[in-house]
């Protein structure tokens, strides 16, 4: 009559074994909603593997804001220094 008890011994060992395999495992990573962040990007995608020229392209764009403000107010000097000049003659 032995021969009843191992197979109960072995599913037994395999229910165990799994059971140790699940509570050892890492737990699954919560997901993340990058669409937020690249639609503050002025992108409509997900993570991709242009990232890093997608990441330069934003950091020009801003750099750009910018530098035309910039180039504002110098027309907005050149223009004012040029009226002086032209009501001084």
């Amino acid at each position: 009559m032995p021969a009843p008890s191992q197979p109960v011994a072995r599913v037994s060992l395999v229910a165990l074994t799994l059971l140790i395999v699940a509570a050892c495992s890492a737990p699954a990573p919560e997901p993340r909603d990058d669409r937020e962040e690249a639609r503050a990007l002025g992108r409509d995608t997900d993570e991709t593997v242009f990232d890093d020229m997608i990441q330069t392209q934003d950091k020009a764009r801003a750099v750009e804001g910018l530098t035309l403000g910039r180039k504002g107010e110098l027309d907005q000097a050149l223009e004012a220094s040029e009226g002086d000049s032209a009501s001084e003659e």
